[in-house]
């Protein structure tokens, strides 16, 4: 036998340990891949998720107001909020659904109604 073919031979002991390692890497290198997978598998239901959820039909909701008292007007949620100037200057928040006045804030120190 020559030099070469002696080291490429391990002793028992040592060939036992290369197999646990060459185990433990294939059963590690496949949890980090199912971990992985799950991962893409969650971000893809997510995204699709929201991307199904039904969008309301758009609902045309009066105000009794004139479009010279609207100084402002915000949406954030299912709220609509109206900054009002004229006579008595106020805030509004109202549902978007409906229109409903949620709350009324007064500015100015003009009374409520």
């Amino acid at each position: 036998m020559t030099e070469t073919d002696k080291d490429d031979e391990l002793d028992p002991a040592m060939e036992a340990v290369r197999r646990k390692l060459v185990r433990l890497l294939l059963v590690s290198g496949s949890v980090m891949a199912l971990g992985f997978v799950a991962v893409i598998v969650a971000v893809i239901y997510r995204v699709s998720e929201q991307s199904a959820s039904a969008v309301p039909e758009p609902v045309a909701v009066n105000l009794d107001m004139s479009l010279d008292e609207v100084r402002e007007a915000t949406v954030s949620g299912d709220r609509l909020v109206l900054t009002i100037a004229g006579d008595a200057p106020r805030i509004e928040v109202r549902r978007l659904s409906d229109g409903a006045l949620l709350q009324t804030f007064h500015l100015g120190g003009a009374s409520a109604e």
